[in-house]
């Protein structure tokens, strides 16, 4: 579609995306400097987020669903402080990388599949537009980073891993 191929619209998918980065900064820093996310009390804020999911995966209708539960059960719920610094530093890398617009398609992918977790586990919330902006970026491709630090550091990245490496980076 021209709509996301056009350069004439990067400026659009750079104020987008710069939004977007935004928002999770904003989000993995007020984790950061919450001591029930990171520090003496890691885990005690996702392991009620996470019992609330399993709350959620019972009844005729259950907003998780039974396979996700059991992920939470058997693995996030045992490694809740695992998951604690996991969720909120990635946030705020999530973040830096968008605003930045470096290695944006790996900080979009990142947020997208959190904002997917999030909406597993029963969370709406900001979670399906965040997820939304996330896919449409994706499908701007490079104009979704033409003004960011990619210019720069997809070239150098791509001297690293020549065109007959199993790497592929689009500049």
């Amino acid at each position: 579609m021209k709509f996301f191929r056009d350069k004439r619209f990067a400026v659009l998918w750079t104020v987008l995306r710069i939004w977007l980065g935004y928002e999770w900064i904003s989000s993995g820093i007020e984790k950061v400097s919450n001591p029930t996310w990171v520090g003496s009390k890691a885990g005690v804020a996702i392991t009620g987020f996470l019992k609330g999911a399993l709350a959620k995966a019972t009844g005729d209708h259950p907003l998780v669903q039974g396979w996700y539960a059991s992920f939470v059960q058997n693995v996030a719920l045992p490694n809740a402080k695992i998951f604690s610094y996991m969720v909120a530093f990635g946030e705020v890398l999530v973040g830096i990388s968008l605003i930045l617009g470096a290695l944006t398609i790996v900080g979009l992918l990142a947020g997208a599949f959190m904002n997917l977790n999030y909406m597993l586990a029963g969370t709406t919330s900001t979670n399906p537009n965040l997820y939304t902006v996330a896919i449409l970026l994706m499908a701007a491709g490079t104009n979704a980073y033409l003004f960011g630090l990619d210019r720069f550091i997809l070239p150098k990245l791509k001297k690293l891993f020549p065109k007959n490496s199993n790497v592929n980076i689009v500049t």
